[in-house]
This record gives structure tokens, C-alpha cells and sequence, in this order.
């Protein structure tokens, strides 16, 4: 295996389910109810479910892109990536972007150094945008009081 493999799947994993020196998406979602996936302030412009409703979009969109299959439509702009799961429940959700976050580790373990190199920009954006939004659910998390420190970041 090649150094831009291995790169790459570190950084999948440990932005997916490996704990590091950050929290990763699967453990910020772990023991979530609906209600506390639902829940926002006034002020915040999204909440939990949202924000996993934009990853899923976006980590299932670039997922096939890479796949070489065809895509959906894309939205009109990025607002409505927030909402577009929105007729499904929070244990759909989960379930779904849980078989994302793991395909996109089968196809990086079974793609050759060729398609790496060409994807590999696309893979580095999805796990930073990964990590970028599993940051704002520990925050909102924090504030509604359902974050165990147990779990990292206190």
C-alpha cells in the first residue's frame, strides 16, 4: 500500500470513527435522541439533524461522483442541503450516512494509486468538511447539555 492510501484512509477513519486528538462524526452522533437532533436555538441557523442531513448530501454526492456513477440533480444552492432528508427519521439518517462514511472507506481501500491521485483533493475536502461540521454538533451538543466529556472535548 502506498503513502497516499494509507493518508487518505487515516484521515477517513479518524474524521469517521477512530478516536484521535479530535471527536469524530460517529461518536458526536452516538446516543442521540430525535429530539436533541431536532433541537436549536433562535439563533442558530441549524441543528444536528440538519447538519447530518447536509453531510449526507454532500458525503453520498461525492461518494458516487468517484464511483463513476451518475448524479442526482444538483440543489439550487447549499441552504437546501440542509433539509433535503428532512421526511425521514433520525435513525434513517444515522444508519444512512454510517454506510456512507463506510463505503467511502471500502472505496479507498480497494482503489489503485491511479484513482487516488485523481481523487485525492475531493477525499481530503470531504473528510475536512466532515470533521468541520462534526465540530459545530459537539458545540451544539454542548449547549443543550447532552455532551458527555467522557467522550473528548471539554
Amino acid at each position: 500500500m502506498k503513502l497516499t492510501k494509507e493518508i487518505l484512509l487515516a484521515q477517513i477513519k479518524a474524521c469517521y470513527h477512530q478516536p484521535t486528538w479530535f471527536v469524530s462524526l460517529d461518536t458526536s452522533i452516538a446516543d442521540i435522541t430525535e429530539e436533541e437532533a431536532l433541537w436549536k436555538r433562535d439563533e442558530m441557523p441549524n441543528s444536528i439533524f440538519e447538519i447530518v442531513t447536509h453531510l449526507l448530501y454532500y458525503n453520498e454526492r461525492y461518494l458516487h461522483h468517484i464511483k463513476g456513477m451518475e448524479l442526482p440533480e444538483s440543489l439550487q444552492n447549499n441552504d437546501e442541503t440542509f433539509s433535503i432528508f428532512e421526511d425521514i427519521s433520525w435513525e434513517v439518517l444515522v444508519s444512512r450516512i454510517h454506510a456512507v462514511m463506510s463505503e467511502w472507506i471500502t472505496v479507498v481501500e480497494q482503489s489503485d494509486e491511479d484513482q487516488l491521485e485523481a481523487y485525492c483533493e475531493d477525499i481530503m475536502h470531504m473528510a475536512n468538511h466532515t470533521i468541520h461540521h462534526t465540530g459545530q454538533i459537539v458545540y451544539i451538543r454542548k449547549l443543550q447539555g447532552s455532551w458527555d466529556e467522557e467522550k473528548g472535548v471539554s
